[in-house]
């Protein structure tokens, strides 16, 4: 890829081994970024930093599970001691629980506490220790948060999914109004439906892909490359005056 905006940037991608983690880890890189990769598989991590590295690009993996702030703490200064530094949080780490998450009568406690502490309480201790490295990169800092058409629309089966999503569009708000006048962005990027490995089981049912197609104006579902390239965007100094900002990516859901 020709376009280098990414040139000299310091990224953090967390679930970066997963299908929208993990091509956005790959844009990033091919547009000239330094990057740092997490997720919980540590070979998986390795491999994909080792082939990110095979590109040409500055790359570490350290493995991570997002609830435990002890890890995370060490995924943030490893980033900054390998990187020099850090100018980009991606936060993408986040789980759908189809075979638990229900309507709310029927929905366990452990599953609605699971789904949020890996969604949104992952999130806010990235940001709690990546923060102080992003203001000392500002201005052109940012914090890019990756939610769901169900941050603003909630969603009537998956009632612990909607909370947690829910809840990154308001703290991501909060992130971009505290931050804005120190030089640090934040914005939510909410995707519709795209083919990635958290939703493998509903691609195997044609009926319910044709359901979820059938109410996209594209009539298709969206491919992680094309959430990478619009947050490649948001991630350089071209999206210098993009903050606080729902990025709706969703191929035309019907409202």
């Amino acid at each position: 890829m020709g376009d280098q905006r990414l040139e000299g940037r310091r990224c953090l991608v967390t679930g970066a081994v997963g299908g929208q983690g993990a091509a956005v880890s790959r844009r990033f890189a091919a547009e000239g970024a330094a990057v740092a990769v997490t997720d919980l598989d540590a070979g998986r991590v390795e491999d994909l930093a080792a082939e990110l590295r095979g590109g040409g690009a500055t790359a570490v993996g350290v493995a991570a599970d997002v609830r435990d702030e002890t890890e995370v703490a060490a995924v943030v200064e490893a980033a900054v001691d390998v990187l020099g530094g850090l100018d980009v949080l991606y936060n993408n780490a986040g789980v759908l629980l189809a075979d638990a998450d229900r309507p709310s009568e029927d929905l366990e406690r452990s599953t609605w506490d699971q789904v949020l502490a890996i969604n949104a309480t992952g999130v806010f201790l990235f940001c709690k220790h990546a923060v102080p490295h992003l203001l000392e990169a500002a201005p052109g800092s940012v914090i890019l948060n990756v939610g769901s058409v169900a941050s603003y629309r909630g969603d009537a089966h998956f009632h612990a999914y909607a909370a947690s999503k829910g809840a990154l569009l308001a703290y991501t708000v909060s992130l971009a109004q505290n931050y804005g006048p120190r030089g640090l962005r934040a914005n939510i990027i909410c995707p519709g439906f795209v083919e990635t490995p958290m939703v493998s089981t509903f691609l195997e049912d044609p009926e319910l892909v044709a359901s979820v197609t059938g109410i996209t104006a594209l009539r298709r579902m969206g491919k992680p490359e094309e959430i990478a390239a619009y947050a490649a965007f948001l991630a350089s100094t071209e999206a210098a005056y993009v903050t606080d900002s729902v990025i709706t990516i969703h191929g035309g859901i019907a409202k």
